[in-house]
């Protein structure tokens, strides 16, 4: 569906929308300095830019324990990130958690994802992995 809320968003404003340089550049800059403020986690090295995405790697200070808990780490994160526009998806991934995100004005949007890294995020994303992908299953 994030895809399509991207499409949509592009249709509306512009197939530019999410490749201005420039303003994603400075997206990139305002993040890692507001990232400087969040308790329990912070980033890994800086923004990392690629084809009109942006990707936020950050280290989880605290054992995850339950989604709650990580999604609101994950909103505190983004709601200093998120402009007039946001909409954002998670996937829990065998030793991530990503959260895709959109977010813009009418003049430019930024694409990207917020990746929690680290033991803790590794344990939790893990448990949860098996959990909804119902157990690790064994080859003889």
């Amino acid at each position: 569906m994030f895809d399509d809320v991207v499409k949509i968003l592009c249709d509306r404003y512009g197939d530019q929308w999410t490749s201005d340089e420039d303003a994603n550049i400075r997206f990139s800059i305002e993040a890692e300095f507001l990232m400087r403020g969040v308790e329990g986690a912070h980033l890994i090295g800086e923004p990392a830019l690629d084809d009109e995405s942006t990707t936020l790697t950050v280290w989880v200070d605290f054992p995850l324990t339950d989604l709650m808990i990580t999604d609101e780490l994950a909103f505190e994160i983004l709601g200093r990130l998120s402009e007039d526009v946001f909409y954002s998806e998670r996937h829990i991934e065998a030793r991530t958690i990503r959260y895709r995100f959109v977010t813009g004005t009418a003049k430019h949007g930024h694409v990207g994802s917020l990746v929690f890294a680290g033991p803790h995020a590794a344990a939790f994303a893990s448990a949860i992995f098996q959990k909804t992908s119902h157990g690790v299953r064994y080859q003889a």
